[in-house]
């Protein structure tokens, strides 16, 4: 049975909660906070049930790897935070759960080099000096041993910047983007992938051999069959790696699936209200305000189930 995007996102936070709860250096506000995310959404007290099941069918049934994962996971005080959560993936990545096969392996993002957290932008320098700018909840490999860098982008949103007589190249489970001195921006979905280019081009090379270049100023997706149209950059469309959202009569639906990307939990948009249109720029850093400013200036509350569940509705 295949699994939806729901599910899937669900059981890698799973992984999370259960590698952080079995890491040896629990606080009571993590108690909290992953009681709040089981209540969030039945989605995640659907994941958790089927990680606690599999631990129960690998505890039964031990293994040479199964017994180092679970250990891993038990003894996560003597380990770092990114080998307890490879643990904890490892574990909600069996057969059982239809996640384990190696292309859901190759490219889960617990299994990354480097991460940022949600709501979180990280900075990293290539030994070329290229730069990275990882957006909120985005995860990366990085293979700097060449004289030109490779990047594997297994979720979220990353800024490449390219200097002069260098070369970069950026991989997504859709294709791979290799370019020059060059400013673009690379964002992952879950069909697709999206290449935006903000200085000189970028050659987008599919496995099919398609290929495509797309220059400074041009958008465009594509996927493991081809391309979409290429289109003109929106407006402030990198105005993200300057921890800003800038919309210009945008619709609410869609600006709450964005801001949705900057804040845990569960954000969602009621559909009475999700025609409404909203204009402004906002502060990435500061999710609470940016509600609190959509309260003031749209007929709209924000309705607070938990602090990690929280609708917008009609006032």
């Amino acid at each position: 049975m295949a699994l939806s995007a729901e599910q899937r996102t669900a059981l890698r936070q799973a992984a999370h909660w259960y590698s952080q709860l079995n890491s040896g250096e629990v606080q009571p506000s993590d108690h909290s906070a992953w009681q709040s995310w089981l209540n969030a959404a039945p989605a995640n007290a659907w994941a958790w049930q089927q990680a606690e099941r599999l631990q129960t069918r690998m505890s039964a049934t031990p293994a040479p790897a199964t017994s180092r994962v679970l250990s891993l996971a038990a003894h996560g005080r003597h380990a770092t935070r990114r080998r307890v959560v490879k643990a904890g993936l490892v574990l909600l990545g069996g057969s059982a759960l239809g996640l384990g096969s190696y292309r859901e392996m190759q490219y889960s993002p617990l299994l990354a080099d480097e991460r940022s957290g949600v709501g979180e932008q990280r900075s990293l320098t290539l030994k070329n000096g290229s730069t990275l700018l990882l957006n909120s909840a985005s995860a990366v490999d990085i293979d700097d041993t060449r004289e030109q860098p490779h990047v594997r982008l297994r979720q979220g949103e990353i800024m490449v910047e390219v200097p002069e007589q260098q070369r970069c190249s950026v991989v997504t489970r859709h294709g791979s983007i290799a370019a020059g001195h060059s400013r673009f921006c690379v964002r992952l979905f879950d069909d697709a992938s999206k290449l935006d280019v903000f200085g000189q081009q970028a050659r987008v090379t599919l496995a099919s051999g398609q290929a495509m270049e797309v220059h400074g100023g041009q958008s465009c997706q594509f996927d493991g069959k081809g391309f979409s149209a290429v289109q003109t950059l929106a407006n402030a469309a990198d105005a993200w790696s300057r921890g800003l959202l800038i919309v210009n009569d945008q619709r609410l639906d869609t600006f709450v699936t964005e801001v949705s990307r900057y804040r845990p939990g569960w954000l969602h948009c009621a559909p009475s209200v999700a025609g409404l249109r909203i204009s402004g720029t906002y502060r990435l850093d500061d999710t609470e305000q940016i509600l609190r400013a959509l309260a003031t200036s749209l007929p709209v509350q924000v309705q607070r189930r938990t602090r990690f569940w929280v609708t917008i509705t009609a006032a």
